[in-house]
């Protein structure tokens, strides 16, 4: 995958508030019930749940790394959050047009991060649609039960433009020349979910997993001789159904699909994923876009750029820019996977279709 300037920053507390879907399960292994299981640290955090799980091979002081987990997420929130009024991204929303405003490096690597996809997409990931989000009840303004009207739609779509945003790598600052409100919803999960590595990383803690509401990165093995194993769901609403088990070491997977955040209107079901063209909920078959590889911030804003594409072009593009990406959608009353070019060189041999679990 691309995005070649990365900042590693150890951090200490967060909560971005995203609408979450879980995407994955972390399955147990086939092992016997005396062996050795990997401990789970877990809570709550943006609106969703975490787990982080540590493998056998490794001893630690259970609540000092727990603390430092929340603090490295507490930490995140307090800088991304569109649901805190002190947040730093909500001082820049709320911030006068065209004054630049200084910012912490880990916010700056981000909307930086942000901004090159933004760019490599066409657009279709956006993290100007925050005013968008809102709108359609998906943000911190509340829920709504009946689509926007017209004129507010459009009011809306015109805030919309990440070239409106200028970052100047030099000075460290963000500065908006529109009325755009920055939504991180899209990348600020996976961005988690590699901080939380990397602080489990700091402590020499080699072997986890780390999941975010779905969002995850498998680090080593969950034992001397067992890999980590996980279920990727069916996109159904209101159960959980394992579609494909998959056994990670050393990458990450990150998720987007149009269920479980949603509301309906006369038949008509809006997903939270809008697209930041027409300024809509998607409308198309592609329900969900797993994405694998080695940045869960990149992996987390590609996720939804696919999904926005949609199951040709966003199949299109994963595969013009290299990009292993799983995409389930609908085929009438069932679903129907379809793996992207490099997906099925490298991880067709090894997924599985369950039976049992």
């Amino acid at each position: 995958m691309i995005v070649n300037q990365q900042i590693q920053v150890g951090m200490q507390q967060l909560k971005v508030a995203v609408a979450m879907l879980a995407t994955v399960i972390v399955l147990s292994a086939c092992s016997p019930a005396s062996e050795p299981q990997p401990k789970v640290l877990e809570g709550q955090i943006f609106g969703t749940y975490f787990q982080v799980s540590i493998g056998t091979q490794h001893e630690f002081a259970e609540d000092e790394v727990r603390a430092g987990v929340l603090a490295v997420l507490n930490e995140i929130d307090r800088q991304m959050s569109t649901y805190r009024d002190d947040s730093v991204l909500n001082q820049i929303n709320r911030g006068p047009i065209g004054e630049p405003v200084a910012v912490p490096e880990e916010l700056f690597y981000v909307l930086a991060l942000g901004a090159d996809i933004a760019e490599i997409s066409g657009g279709a990931f956006d993290y100007t649609i925050g005013g968008l989000v809102n709108l359609w009840g998906f943000g911190p303004e509340g829920r709504i039960t009946r689509a926007p009207d017209t004129a507010a739609l459009e009011q809306r779509l015109a805030e919309v433009g990440y070239r409106y945003v200028e970052l100047n790598h030099a000075e460290q600052t963000v500065t908006r020349h529109s009325d755009v409100f920055i939504d991180l919803s899209g990348i600020a999960k996976g961005y988690a979910v590699d901080e939380v590595s990397n602080y489990l990383h700091s402590l020499g803690i080699l072997n986890h997993l780390v999941n975010i509401g779905g969002d995850l990165i498998a680090q080593g093995m969950r034992s001397d001789e067992r890999p980590w194993r996980i279920g990727i769901e069916a996109p159904n609403d209101n159960q959980q159904v394992v579609r494909h088990i998959l056994p990670l070491h050393n990458i990450v997977m990150l998720g987007s699909g149009d269920y479980r955040n949603y509301f309906e209107e006369d038949g008509v079901r809006y997903s939270h994923t809008i697209n930041p063209t027409t300024g809509k909920p998607i409308a198309h078959r592609l329900a969900a876009v797993h994405v694998l590889g080695d940045n869960a911030a990149e992996a987390d804003a590609f996720a939804t750029a696919l999904l926005v594409l949609g199951e040709k072009e966003g199949l299109q593009f994963a595969n013009t820019h290299n990009i292993a990406a799983l995409f389930v959608y609908r085929d009438g009353g069932e679903f129907t996977s379809v793996m992207s070019e490099l997906f099925s060189r490298n991880h067709a041999d090894t997924m599985e279709i369950p039976t049992t679990l």
